[in-house]
């Protein structure tokens, strides 16, 4: 019995060996090989905001304002795009049914908010240290505080009375950078 127990133990070693040597993979160069950079668009911000569905409200908000030449420009600037959810929190907090019942002015000054006047990229060496806030003026002339955390999750407003996440961060279209928030962002003070 124990003969038995020896040789079948010593085949399942065996073939254990086996099958790791087959598994193994073999490398022909010892040089990284990079992946494509997925995050440039080759389009515009507006381009991208039509083709997705996510940003649907966004597009409805924009088509409301006549404001799609912002998101078209050829100056580079910093997107933030609230997605549906972000529009669909902003209604029920305001109680307005949908986009169109949004006041034109009050919809025109949170598309303004939610576009830098500068490229901000988290990649940017400017940008690694983390939790600084940096300052930058918004095409409604309001400032908005640009940030990351020390695992590069990108933040707006930290260090004021209201701070955001960004869920998705530094895509670039033809013109600028685009970031992807959960929420309709607004100027907050700094903490005190």
């Amino acid at each position: 019995m124990m003969k038995i127990k020896y040789i079948a133990s010593f085949f399942l070693f065996g073939f254990a060996v086996q099958v790791s040597f087959v598994s193994c993979e073999i490398q022909e160069s010892f040089e990284y090989n990079y992946a494509e950079d997925n995050s440039k668009l080759n389009s515009s911000a507006w381009t991208y905001i039509q083709g997705n569905d996510s940003l649907s409200s966004l597009k409805d908000a924009v088509l409301q304002c006549n404001d799609e030449a912002l998101y078209k420009r050829t100056e580079k600037a910093t997107f933030i795009l609230p997605t549906n959810l972000a529009f669909r929190t902003y209604l029920k907090e305001n109680n307005y049914q949908t986009i169109a019942s949004i006041p034109t002015p009050i919809l025109k000054d949170i598309l303004r908010y939610h576009i830098v006047k500068a490229i901000v990229n988290f990649s940017d060496p400017a940008l690694a240290p983390n939790n600084r806030p940096i300052a930058y003026t918004t095409e409604k002339g309001q400032i908005m505080y640009l940030s990351h955390t020390s695992t590069y999750v990108g933040l707006i407003n930290e260090g004021t009375n209201k701070q955001w996440q960004i869920r998705t961060s530094n895509l670039i279209p033809n013109n600028g950078v685009i970031h992807i928030v959960d929420h309709i962002v607004f100027y907050s003070e700094k903490a005190k």
